[in-house]
């Protein structure tokens, strides 16, 4: 046996965090050859999950205005979405990007189970709402100058006032238009736009946090803000560089770091994908044929009911009248199943989707009550509607229907993913009693709505083809209508 010489110190034993004792050492020269070791035993430490919380340090002032500032944009996120809609919903073609959008809304309401998850696309909204309406406003002084000029030129184009509102055109105009690319190179937020004037209350605030956190007065306002919160105190004292909030300071500070108009470039870029146009376009394109599949027949069944009640053969007159009262029913059981259809569709994003009735069926059996209360939301949301439709209205103000449509509408959406959704939770289907309350208190609301849809044909600036016009199914405005 090999003897450790005496210089050789013998290394300590290991040392292992869970006090676990460490196996012995094995002399090297008396181990046996490697094929005949024993396989070698690997001591693991427990490993151990721990959640972890994100604490928020700020102080309680700074979380009220934080926790204000973040409602207040989402409640202008919101109304850019339903102005955004409205206007979409205007043009043609690009209408199936606003039928699209809210597909998806009671689509993915549908499949999470959540109401917040329908409100898609809000804070994209806002941003893209506040780039319109500060550039829409910036451009206000540039207008105002130039009708003063044009009104100047058409009275006296010699004159020296024609000559002063020129060069003042020209000077605001190259102002504003450096003003806007500013505010668009910091974020196009408001504030960015706004910044001439919100700049000396800023300066200030900034101010008071410089003289705050100086070597001079940290010993007097230490202890004193210190006693009242901590947070508080260390918000106080955080002096945030100029390139953080100040539009021209962000600019020259972008500008020294290069690749300005890259970063800009990508950025956009990366949100126009996210705002996935194509997905809504595509998706509002297939909800609109299938709902022209299930509406096809008893819309055609009541148009010949009126196209043949206007000949004089009695004949004629009384298959018309059949053709009419088939239309109506059938027309009553697509009502009846069309909007959780759609949504069905959405959800699953399959075409197929579309006409699985009997799926449909089944989830009524989980949630009956629930899909009785989305029927009934968005029959009563779709019949003021049609009031809308008794006079066309002139094109500079085709959103303003438009818009109505959209905010009627989308609460039908998302109540109707909802009750999807509720239905996809439960395995069993609801109570006996239960389900045939619901689809009797079905009957007197399709009847309702299809009587209304049966007689706009006669209100509607369209006649007989408006029946085509089912805003609760379609578009906002009608496809046919531009």
């Amino acid at each position: 046996m090999n003897e450790t010489p005496d210089d050789q110190e013998t290394p300590p034993p290991a040392i292992w965090t869970d006090e676990v004792t460490a196996p012995p050492m094995i002399d090297i020269a008396e181990a046996a050859p490697p094929t005949d070791l024993p396989p070698i035993q690997i001591h693991a430490a427990e490993m151990i999950d721990e959640d972890v919380t994100v604490v928020d340090e700020r102080s309680l002032p700074v979380k009220c205005w934080s926790w204000f500032c973040n409602v207040l944009d989402w409640l202008f996120g919101m109304a850019c979405v339903i102005a955004g809609l409205a206007l979409v919903a205007t043009i043609p073609i690009a209408q199936f990007l606003s039928l699209g959008y809210l597909l998806e809304v009671s689509g993915r309401i549908s499949r999470t189970g959540r109401i917040s998850e329908g409100f898609i696309g809000i804070r994209q909204a806002s941003r893209v709402g506040s780039i319109v309406l500060g550039t829409w406003l910036m451009f206000l002084p540039i207008r105002f100058a130039s009708t003063v000029w044009s009104a100047s030129q058409l009275i006296d184009p010699d004159s020296r006032a024609t000559a002063g509102w020129r060069i003042g055109l020209l000077t605001v105009t190259v102002l504003m238009i450096g003003h806007i690319v500013v505010s668009w190179s910091c974020g196009g937020k408001l504030r960015h736009f706004f910044w001439p004037f919100l700049a000396p209350m800023f300066f200030a605030m900034w101010g008071l946090r410089r003289i705050v956190s100086s070597q001079r007065l940290a010993p007097i306002v230490r202890p004193v803000v210190g006693t009242i919160s901590k947070r508080l105190l260390r918000d106080l004292t955080r002096v945030p560089p100029l390139s953080e909030w100040f539009p021209p300071a962000i600019l020259l500070a972008r500008v020294r770091q290069g690749g300005m108009y890259v970063s800009a470039r990508d950025t956009v870029w990366e949100f126009a994908v996210n705002m996935r146009l194509h997905y809504y376009f595509w998706l509002g394109l297939r909800g609109f044929a299938g709902a022209i599949v299930w509406l096809f027949v008893p819309v055609m069944l009541i148009i010949a009911t009126t196209q043949l009640s206007l000949d004089n053969q009695q004949a004629a007159q009384g298959l018309g009248g059949l053709a009419g009262f088939i239309g109506s029913m059938l027309l009553m059981v697509v009502v009846l199943y069309l909007p959780f259809m759609q949504t069905h569709f959405a959800a699953q994003n399959r075409f197929v989707a579309m006409f699985e009735l009997g799926t449909v069926r089944k989830l009524f059996r989980q949630a009956p009550l629930a899909f009785w209360f989305a029927l009934l939301i968005t029959v009563a949301f779709a019949i003021p509607l049609y009031l809308l439709k008794i006079e066309y209205p002139p094109r500079e103000i085709l959103w303003l229907p438009s818009l109505l449509f959209v905010i009627f509408i989308l609460p039908a959406r998302i109540i109707t993913g909802w009750a999807l959704g509720r239905a996809m939770k439960r395995k069993e289907p609801r109570y006996f009693l239960t389900r045939w309350i619901a689809r009797l208190g079905t009957l007197p609301v399709v009847v309702i709505y299809v009587f209304f849809a049966y007689f706009s044909q006669y209100t509607s600036w369209y006649g007989p083809f408006s029946l085509f016009e089912q805003h609760a199914f379609l578009p906002p405005v009608s496809f046919l209508g531009l």
